[in-house]
């Protein structure tokens, strides 16, 4: 059986570009109201959310053009699908505190991230 393709519109994608926004100043209130011990605790997860969201802020054609391949970016659809938020930056967060070294480019670290995933699917 043949996978088909799905094609988001532009609306989509802005959609999920303010969803991943969203996720991120989740993490920033969650953060302030567990104070600053925390926030030091969590500040390599607030990098990684940091350069993760970089991407994101892109104009929504290029953000288009930059991810609609990238299977893990194109999860966001799936999680809003099924509960109308973002979780993509924490599940990529998660991987990325593994790697020893983190600082590429935003969009090479989704490519970096594709990479894994067609690795282990």
């Amino acid at each position: 059986m043949r996978e088909e393709k799905v094609t988001f519109t532009k609306t989509d994608w802005q959609r999920a570009q303010t969803a991943v926004f969203n996720e991120y100043d989740r993490l920033i209130k969650q953060l302030h109201l567990a104070g600053v011990d925390a926030a030091i605790a969590q500040a390599r997860r607030i990098v990684i959310y940091q350069d993760l969201l970089e991407e994101w802020k892109h104009a929504v054609p290029t953000l288009m053009t930059d991810l609609s391949d990238n299977p893990v970016a194109l999860a966001v659809f799936a999680d809003m699908d099924a509960d109308g938020q973002s979780h993509i930056l924490d599940r990529c967060a998660k991987k990325m505190e593994a790697w020893p070294d983190y600082i590429p480019s935003p969009l090479t670290i989704w490519l970096e991230l594709e990479e894994d995933a067609n690795r282990e699917g």
